[in-house]
């Protein structure tokens, strides 16, 4: 009795990692700003076709924003349209992209 509730426990353990991982995809892109303001930014992968518009990602008040190893506002932070960047999304199961971090090089 006792093996057979340790596989049930992995499998439902298992199950639930399985479901989690299902709900919530992050991703990472790197490139440079090709625009930017309060709301949103815009990254040049370099892997857009041609005439094709670079990705935005929308920012909010839950968006950490670094430069260097610095958490800043966005005001402090000082983007830049042609800096490096690289932004961290999470691709959320109703199809939602929710920007979790925007980091940035020192300046």
């Amino acid at each position: 009795m006792e093996g057979m509730f340790k596989r049930f426990s992995t499998g439902l353990g298992a199950m639930l990692l399985l479901a989690i991982v299902l709900t919530a995809h992050e991703m990472t892109i790197k490139g440079t700003v090709s625009a930017v303001d309060k709301t949103r930014i815009q990254v040049k992968t370099g892997e857009e076709k041609k005439g094709e518009t670079p990705a935005w990602y929308a920012i909010d008040a839950n968006t950490k924003i670094m430069r260097d190893k610095n958490v800043l506002t966005f005001d402090a932070a000082g983007i830049s349209i042609g800096e490096r960047v690289v932004v961290n999304i999470d691709h959320q199961a109703d199809g939602k992209m929710k920007t979790l971090e925007i980091r940035l090089a020192a300046k």
